[in-house]
């Protein structure tokens, strides 16, 4: 690349670069017009205000708290002008969809993308022409479009049409709660085929069709290993996925899988290919520096959002990882195989203690491993059920763990889908772990959030940890029920805003609608 232009371009100059290291010519050539023919001190075209936006959103990323708020704010207000200058013009309504998304703001983030994308359809196929403008896209640990094939689809749009339509496609994509429900599957197949070169999209896709059993899901993981023939995640959903269908197809990828480890002997990426191929897990990394194992199945939502998005896709995993501090210690209940186990573990550090209570045996074997793998010393494994008892009952089995539920009775429809398990209050755990400090308690347990509540009554009482629940489980509605015994305790709610990282007060129990997980903390805390 040339020598970087004079600021503000220069701050753009420096995010593509980051970006996008090695920018074709031609399309550096056509952001270079775009730099030079905007008016930045008094825009005067709904493209200069757009290209404005993308600057404040720049210096927002790079900022936190109210300099992050501010430029924020900037950034909407020269969106909005844009659009009051001209109603549906794309790259604005685009950016703005975006903006909404990152704050949390699904429902109108959608809500603004899905007509702008139906309306742009008619110009962009009639030859309606909208020039190229500069475009924002969130770095940092934001993963949907973190594989060169995406980035470069998006930044080497021919048009302004292209590059409106691709940013809304992955606006919708990246706005859905989770890529592989209906909604998800849907807007990523808008995404794959106006990005057809991405291998993160056909990834996703293919996941999204291999976590249901459709098997045509193939087609998609081996578009994206074509795409991308050193694309890990690719090669290792591909092993996976004929792991259970054709074990012999299997054994190629395994093998394959090994032949491209061999040239990158550190990377964790190809950790997994040094495992047996009759293993009961494999390795992922996560958070950069950590090695998990996971259930060896796509059936395995933690294994496949791993694979798909290289994170957890909860907003509140970025206030889990900005709350907890080095010493802290930790209760994570329901912990399947420690996406909250082990992020939490690398926070508090050794002088800290993180125990993960989980009663199925398959991922009890996965959390033992990831422990040993990374010498977690600090992380203890607590085999079982929280409940308000101590006894014995049993794990209904679902397809995929995360869904498995505790239940007192067997129901004879289960058939042999169901595990014994042992029950036991949070409280004991105060002698026969030597609590004396409960910083965080995180509970996904599926329903069974009373029990799990009615056995921490000493924690509570004493400790007052701050609590992050799961508020709608599966089908079911909003758990009022915890919502409303948590403030009887003391407790007052917030849902999270990611990006602006802001608690957002619960002031009623019809505010808990909508909300995935919510946050409980005592009224001592400020």
């Amino acid at each position: 690349m040339t020598s970087a232009p004079s600021p503000p371009t220069a701050l753009y100059w420096q995010y593509l670069s980051g970006f996008y290291p090695n920018l074709p010519p031609e399309v550096l050539a056509s952001f270079t017009t775009c730099w030079e023919q905007t008016v930045w001190d008094d825009p005067q075209t709904p493209l200069d205000c757009n290209n404005l936006a993308v600057i404040a959103l720049i210096e927002a990323e790079q900022a936190e708290g109210d300099l992050r708020a501010m430029g924020l704010e900037m950034a909407l207000a020269a969106l909005m002008q844009g659009v009051e200058m001209e109603p549906g013009h794309p790259l604005c309504v685009a950016h703005l969809a975006l903006v909404r998304s990152l704050i949390g703001e699904s429902e109108a983030a959608f809500q603004t993308a899905f007509p702008a994308l139906i309306d742009l359809l008619q110009f962009a196929y009639t030859g309606e022409v909208f020039p190229l403008g500069l475009i924002y896209w969130p770095q940092g640990d934001y993963h949907l479009l973190a594989d060169p094939t995406t980035i470069e689809s998006i930044f080497a749009a021919a048009t302004g049409a292209d590059q409106a339509m691709r940013l809304l496609a992955a606006v919708l994509c990246h706005c859905q709660l989770v890529f592989y429900g209906v909604s998800g599957k849907r807007f990523l197949q808008l995404a794959a085929q106006l990005m057809p070169n991405s291998a993160r999209f056909n990834l996703m896709l293919g996941l999204a069709h291999l976590m249901q059993q459709q098997w045509e899901g193939l087609l998609y993981l081996h578009q994206a290993r074509t795409i991308a023939p050193e694309f890990a995640p690719a090669v290792q959903a591909l092993y996976l996925a004929y792991r259970p269908l054709q074990p012999e197809v299997a054994d190629f990828w395994l093998h394959h899988a090994r032949e491209l480890a061999e040239a990158q002997p550190q990377s964790l990426d190809w950790r997994w290919t040094s495992l047996d191929a009759n293993s009961t897990f494999t390795y992922l990394p996560f958070e950069r520096t950590l090695l998990m194992a996971v259930e060896p199945n796509l059936r395995s939502i933690v294994t496949s959002v791993l694979l798909a998005e290289a994170d957890w896709f909860e907003a509140e995993m970025e206030f889990w990882r900005e709350q907890l501090q080095p010493g802290m210690v930790v209760i994570d209940v329901g912990a399947n195989v420690g996406v909250y186990t082990f992020s939490a573990a690398q926070k508090v550090g050794s002088n800290g203690r993180v125990l993960a209570v989980e009663p199925f045996s398959g991922c009890i074997r996965c959390l033992q491993e990831t422990q040993r793998l990374n010498q977690l010393d600090w992380v203890t494994v607590c085999a079982g059920a929280a409940s308000d008892h101590h006894g014995t009952s049993y794990l209904a089995l679902q397809a995929a763990s995360e869904l498995n539920e505790v239940i007192s009775e067997i129901d004879p429809t289960l058939g042999e889908a169901f595990e014994a398990i042992t029950c036991f209050p949070l409280d004991s755990l105060i002698d026969s772990e030597g609590i004396n400090r409960l910083d965080w308690l995180k509970i996904d347990a599926e329903g069974h959030e009373m029990q799990v509540l009615a056995g921490s009554d000493r924690l509570l009482t004493e400790f007052a940890p701050g609590i992050i629940y799961e508020n709608i489980a599966g089908d079911k509605g909003s758990n009022t029920e915890v919502a409303a015994y948590l403030q009887i305790k003391g407790y007052r709610l917030f849902r999270y805003q990611p990006y602006l990282k802001n608690l957002m007060p619960i002031e009623s129990l019809e505010q808990l609608q909508g909300s995935l997980n919510i946050i409980a903390l005592p009224n001592q805390s400020g």
